[in-house]
């Protein structure tokens, strides 16, 4: 037995712990993976059920705006109108 009979045997050695190291890294990344899987259904089917209120909550947001928006066009209106009447009254009066 020579020296590179002996490396050799040291590399085979170290080349089959190494491969046998990967499955096992492999084998616990499946598990992982299929533990991540059921929790994303989980998550899925949780959000499924609540979407229903957050689509609620838009429409009455949604509402809510368009009638403050509605509201503040009407009032800002009536003040634009009380202001130019005064206006023209007051030119009116300028003129004579």
């Amino acid at each position: 037995m020579g020296f590179n009979d002996i490396l050799l045997a040291i590399l085979l050695s170290l080349t089959s712990i190494l491969v046998i190291v990967l499955i096992i890294v492999c084998i616990k990344m499946l598990y992982t993976a299929k533990k991540m899987d059921i929790i994303l259904t989980d998550v899925e089917k949780k959000l499924k059920s609540v979407n229903g209120v957050f689509s609620a909550i838009d429409y009455v947001t949604d509402a809510l705006s368009t009638m403050s928006n509605t509201v503040v066009n009407k009032f800002s209106n009536l003040i634009s109108k009380v202001f130019k009447k005064k206006r023209r009254i007051d030119d009116y009066e300028e003129d004579r």
